[in-house]
């Protein structure tokens, strides 16, 4: 009587799920060594596959194009201020959300790459490029965010400016950061980026709610009949 082997079982889902995440981990960091030593220049597909240790064809199954490896750490801080943002109540009003949410320092690794890519910045062109590229799909994000939390009421062009107007300001919020902290990162520091974030968001709010001067009437037509022609 002859038997048939046993056939081997595929990994557990939980297992496969688990190394995929390592293998993402891995490439994150191995880009961001790179980048820390040598610049954005020497992150090349082929420089972060040989640190990460896996192949070519590997990190491109997981990153289609090199900047998503190093974008990762920044898409992953906004998507989780994106979750928290569209999990508070409908009744809330867009700044009362955004203040809800801001509540905790971004964690240091993601301050200490904004060290680098700014600091980078100064000199680098493929720094600039990144941080160009990198902003263009923060602002897609919460574009998307805030087009989820309208719903049916959705506009696409308010949401593109609401979106362009955060991530400007928290851009702002972070060069002041720079410069106040020396691009140094700890406890201090990171509770001081999220002070200058708060500062940075109330402005936006009450830019536009104010006039220029004490007694403007913005409603007033100007007369352009005494100007020179």
């Amino acid at each position: 009587m002859s038997t048939t082997p046993d056939r081997p079982t595929a990994a557990p889902e939980g297992l496969r799920a688990r190394n995929r995440a390592q293998t993402a981990r891995r490439l994150e960091e191995a880009a961001w060594e790179i980048v820390a030593e040598r610049g954005f220049e020497a992150a090349t597909a082929d420089a972060i596959a040989e640190r990460a240790g896996v192949s070519r064809r590997t990190l491109f199954n997981y990153y289609p194009r090199v900047e998503l490896v190093l974008q990762e750490p920044m898409r992953e801080a906004i998507a989780g201020l994106v979750d928290r943002f569209l999990a508070r109540p409908s009744t809330e009003t867009m700044r009362e959300s955004l203040a809800a949410i801001l509540t905790e320092p971004l964690e240091a690794e993601v301050l200490e790459k904004a060290v680098v890519c700014f600091s980078q910045a100064a000199t680098s062109p493929a720094a600039r490029y990144f941080l160009v590229d990198a902003q263009a799909a923060e602002v897609a994000q919460v574009a998307e965010a805030v087009m989820a939390r309208l719903a049916d009421a959705a506009d696409p062009i308010y949401a593109e400016v609401v979106a362009r107007s955060v991530m400007a300001a928290g851009t702002v919020a972070t060069l002041a950061w720079l410069d106040q902290s020396r691009g140094v990162v700890d406890d201090d520091t990171r509770w001081l980026h999220l002070e200058l974030l708060r500062q940075a968001f109330s402005h936006l709010y009450t830019a536009f709610s104010e006039p220029a001067t004490p007694d403007a009437d913005l409603t007033t037509p100007i007369d352009t009949s005494t100007r020179e022609s």
